[in-house]
């Protein structure tokens, strides 16, 4: 009896405890927890797949056919009536050797007429539509190469010009000597200009004797290879010339003793030949140079030739000498003949 009354007690007590506990509990309240809803799953998609591109490669560019432009042949010569191989080869500016290595199955004393001889030289092509004209770089000149002022040395006559067989063009000029003193190494400064385009070309071009005694004068040749414009301008002027010492003994004295001179009825030339004496005060000589200049009728030069003698010379008294001087256009009227000779040096 006693443990149903304890027990009884008991439970009162509790039940009194717990309602008074019920207005002092705290309400927590728990954030509700979010139920993640699974989203549809993606359908895998075959990922497309990424076609490299191509190598990138430069277009083409389209080029216009070329014009054919003809290749020039060789440059040949028939031989006709009474052609000379040294007359051919002046004309076309080589050496007579050169004509006869091109050709070694031609006799020069034996050629038939019709003989076609090939020329050694390079056929120039023909030009294009668009030439572009490249000008010509100009050294400046060095001080001593400079024309003294109080020039002694002029300009005899205009300039005469002739064309080439290659397009080419050979310009003459005479220069005089007007002072009283012999001056040495000449030269003549010539600039052809083109009226079309304005592009210049100038040479500067030493006599072809080293001395040019007072009161003498002496031809200058300047040779403008192709292509030489249409039309064109041509300024010729002295560039320069040295003078000589008084007690100067670089050159032996020469006389020309004997000469024959005979021009040529059917064709542009003229042969010479004659004597030279040199006084060489048993000096040795480091050249011997003959010069023949032809004129035509109204005394411009149409051309000039200058020969030179083999050394050593074991006789320095009536040294003969033999040559043929050919005109660039007109016919021969007249050939005047100079002399030079130089000593070794010391």
């Amino acid at each position: 009896m006693i443990f149903k009354r304890s027990k009884t007690i008991l439970l009162l007590s509790l039940s009194v405890i717990l309602i008074s506990l019920s207005g002092c509990l705290v309400e927590i309240e728990y954030p509700p927890t979010k139920t993640v809803v699974p989203t549809n799953a993606p359908t895998s998609q075959p990922s497309p797949t990424l076609t490299p591109s191509l190598t990138a490669t430069e277009r083409p560019t389209l080029t216009p056919p070329a014009t054919a432009t003809p290749t020039p042949g060789p440059v040949t010569w028939t031989v006709g009536k009474g052609d000379e191989l040294m007359a051919i080869a002046f004309f076309y500016g080589i050496s007579l050797e050169g004509l006869l290595a091109a050709n070694p199955s031609v006799t020069p004393n034996w050629m038939s007429v019709g003989t076609v001889l090939e020329i050694p030289v390079t056929p120039t092509p023909l030009p294009t539509n668009t030439p572009t004209a490249t000008p010509t770089n100009t050294p400046e000149p060095l001080p001593s190469q400079t024309a003294p002022s109080g020039a002694a040395v002029e300009l005899q006559g205009e300039p005469a010009c002739y064309s080439d067989p290659l397009g080419g063009l050979n310009c003459l000029v005479l220069i005089y000597n007007q002072g009283d003193e012999t001056l040495e190494n000449p030269a003549v400064s010539f600039t052809l200009t083109s009226e079309e385009d304005g592009s210049e070309s100038e040479m500067v071009v030493f006599a072809p004797l080293n001395l040019l005694p007072a009161g003498s004068s002496l031809p200058v040749l300047a040779s403008f290879p192709a292509h030489v414009p249409e039309v064109y301008d041509l300024q010729v002027q002295v560039d320069s010339w040295l003078p000589t010492m008084l007690d100067d003994d670089r050159y032996a004295e020469t006389d020309i003793v004997e000469s024959q001179i005979r021009i040529s009825e059917d064709y542009p030339l003229a042969y010479v030949e004659g004597k030279i004496n040199v006084e060489t005060e048993n000096r040795k000589l480091a050249s011997l140079w003959l010069l023949a200049v032809a004129f035509d009728e109204d005394g411009n030069p149409v051309g000039f030739r200058r020969w030179e003698t083999a050394l050593p010379l074991t006789n320095t008294q009536n040294i003969a000498f033999k040559t043929i001087v050919y005109s660039l256009g007109p016919d021969i009227d007249k050939v005047e003949l100079m002399a030079e000779a130089r000593f070794q040096n010391p």
